[in-house]
């Protein structure tokens, strides 16, 4: 019995050898094409219900036929392939309307569970809204690659200007998915401005974060923007944030609420428009045990529905160019 009909498009003819092969010993219907020009001509005549396209190709890339495919089939899933590094399509890919992503080089089960999966929620949204729906299995959802949800909610994210906590152990990319949120982000043309807690003395800080006013201090001898202020209408990301002293705690926590800051030494408000996005190694939520992070800070942004987990651990999958990442995201619904 056919379970479905799937369509590859990719130049490279060993992809489309091994996945129609695959593909079609897992019972589906398979049709191969060279280039998204090909697939658009099919698709006067006849719909898939599922696509794989690769995202590099002479002509027509992926991503611009995942254009025309969504402005005339909007319902038809589209499964983007590329190399697992290329963090940027990815996000461009979820932003456009995929329905997943699936990185080069794949294993052959998690491509057929993919597709499997795509192609049960296509022929779910073809049925009447009364007849009765089939769940998906919690196997088949549950073997997509961690790295794939963090894509898919970097792109979801970046996508608002809601604040961000990225949790994960130094060394797994936080700093990277921050870049990545920002670059996406109707605020990509505005600045990006770092500022990492655990390296700057913490009678410094202030002073970096909020600027000063001539005369605030010893050798202030001209007035200086602090990192707010040179971030204005773009992304400040504060990594190690679980090392911030809770005094300044308490000035990023008015900055949260009223969106303006006095600099150091200063008596006129400073109003700026930031997205905040926070990194940290550190478990928060012990420190407010502790006394070490202010719980209002904690606590006062809502948590966003989204809030996700995610862990790539695969031996070699996620090894080069970059290490596997462990992230605890915790959207802030702060506009």
């Amino acid at each position: 019995m056919q379970r479905g009909i799937a369509w590859i498009v990719d130049d490279d003819s060993s992809i489309r050898w091994v996945l129609e092969r695959a593909l079609t010993g897992a019972g589906l219907s398979c049709t191969t094409f060279e280039s998204g020009n090909e697939v658009l001509d099919a698709l006067t005549t006849k719909t898939p219900d599922v696509l794989l396209s690769d995202i590099r190709m002479p002509g027509m890339d992926g991503l611009a036929l995942l254009k025309q495919i969504k402005q005339r089939h909007p319902m038809l899933p589209v499964i983007i392939m590329t190399a697992h590094s290329d963090l940027d399509a990815a996000v461009s890919a979820y932003q456009q309307g995929a329905f997943d992503y699936l990185p080069k080089p794949f294993d052959i089960d998690e491509a057929v569970a993919l597709v499997d999966r795509a192609i049960s929620h296509y022929q779910e949204q073809q049925q009447p809204r009364n007849a009765p729906i089939s769940s998906p299995t919690a196997d088949i959802i549950g073997e997509a690659p961690a790295m794939q949800d963090v894509f898919r909610i970097i792109g979801r994210l970046s996508r608002s200007s809601i604040s961000v906590l990225i949790n994960g152990e130094s060394g797994t990319g936080k700093e990277l998915v921050a870049h990545a949120l920002h670059r996406h982000s109707p605020r990509s043309k505005a600045p990006f401005i770092a500022l990492n807690m655990a390296a700057i003395p913490k009678d410094l800080i202030e002073s970096e974060l909020f600027g000063h006013e001539k005369g605030a201090f010893t050798g202030a001898n001209t007035v200086r923007q602090g990192r707010f202020e040179q971030a204005d209408g773009g992304t400040l990301f504060l990594d190690e944030i679980g090392d911030m002293p809770l005094d300044v705690q308490t000035r990023l926590l008015r900055v949260l609420a009223d969106g303006q800051f006095y600099r150091v030494g200063g008596y006129a408000p400073v109003k700026v428009d930031v997205r905040i996005i926070a990194a940290t190694h550190q478990n928060l939520e012990q420190r407010v045990q502790e006394g070490k992070f202010r719980e209002d800070l904690f606590h006062r942004p809502e948590r966003h529905p989204g809030a996700f987990t995610a862990a790539a651990r695969a031996p070699g999958r996620y090894s080069t160019p970059g290490p596997p990442f462990s992230a605890d995201s915790r959207p802030r619904a702060r506009r």
